[in-house]
């Protein structure tokens, strides 16, 4: 197994995680090159997050998004595979070692991801089958074939939030690329935890802003503009009347509608994924 630490290096993208990235990487073998790209120009972090073996912390400078950001380490990556995990997972150096395993037996692999669960990680023994073709898998772990994904060009950086891994996903089909899900292993992921808990409502402002404007943007691109106005016609309506009856009755929720509308409105306006709170 030797070989794995010249042929996987391990990608985490940060903002605001200084309170869970320690704990995430904590369980994870020294001997692993990681790289950290901070959506920020937080020095401090990069210093602390430096101080472990073998990580080298990148900084953005401005919130770039999740695909902007894993673009900026993954072309600094030279190693046949990339190994990418959230902050808010709790992963050890079992895991890496298993997906790697299965990953070197397929052939044409886009990306291969565990199985997500809110319970405990682990590897299950003894099942028939050590992976099984899928249409796309969720981006909280995915170990990317680095050869084979450099050429669909990553993650589209138009997307700040939301729906990027599925698209990459379908790319990476169309140049006959597997994708595929390991049904013997499973993964905690804490969902939503990466950033820091005081931020919580600016972020649940700012997911809502984009979860629109890339469902919008998403199904515009793979299935037409006729197809991407019928699925989202009925929330711009519902969004934009719940913002003027929570504007009387709840402050906080008209917040919430209020954003999910504009987030809206702007995909229709054809205008970019340019909200950030």
């Amino acid at each position: 197994m030797n070989k794995i630490y010249q042929d996987l290096e391990i990608l985490t993208i940060t903002y605001k995680s200084d309170h869970i990235i320690e704990k995430c990487l904590s369980n994870i073998d020294e001997n692993f090159k990681i790289t950290v790209v901070e959506n920020s120009n937080n020095i401090k972090f990069k210093k602390k997050i430096e101080k472990r073996k073998n990580t080298n912390c990148i900084l953005t400078n401005s919130n770039l998004g999740f695909g902007s950001a894993f673009n900026v380490g993954a072309k600094q990556i030279n190693s046949k595979y990339i190994f990418h995990l959230n902050p808010d997972v709790l992963i050890d150096s079992n895991i890496i070692f298993e997906m790697y395993k299965i990953a070197k037996e397929i052939d044409n692999l886009g990306i291969i991801s565990p199985q997500e669960t809110n319970r405990v990680s682990e590897i299950i023994e003894n099942m028939r089958e050590n992976y099984v073709e899928v249409d796309h898998v969720k981006g909280f772990v995915m170990l990317i074939n680095n050869f084979n994904c450099k050429k669909s060009g990553y993650f589209d950086e138009n997307f700040f939030l939301y729906l990027e891994e599925i698209d990459l996903c379908k790319r990476l089909k169309l140049l006959d690329k597997k994708i595929c899900l390991a049904p013997n292993i499973y993964v905690k992921h804490f969902a939503g935890k990466s950033h820091d808990p005081n931020y919580s409502e600016k972020m649940e402002i700012q997911r809502n802003w984009h979860y629109l404007w890339s469902l919008f943007y998403f199904n515009k691109k793979h299935n037409g503009s006729k197809y991407a106005y019928k699925i989202t016609i009925g929330k711009f309506i519902s969004s934009f009347f719940k913002t003027i009856i929570f504007f009387i009755f709840n402050r906080k929720k008209y917040v919430v509608y209020k954003h999910r509308f504009l987030g809206l409105l702007n995909a229709y306006l054809n205008r970019k994924s340019n909200f950030r709170i």
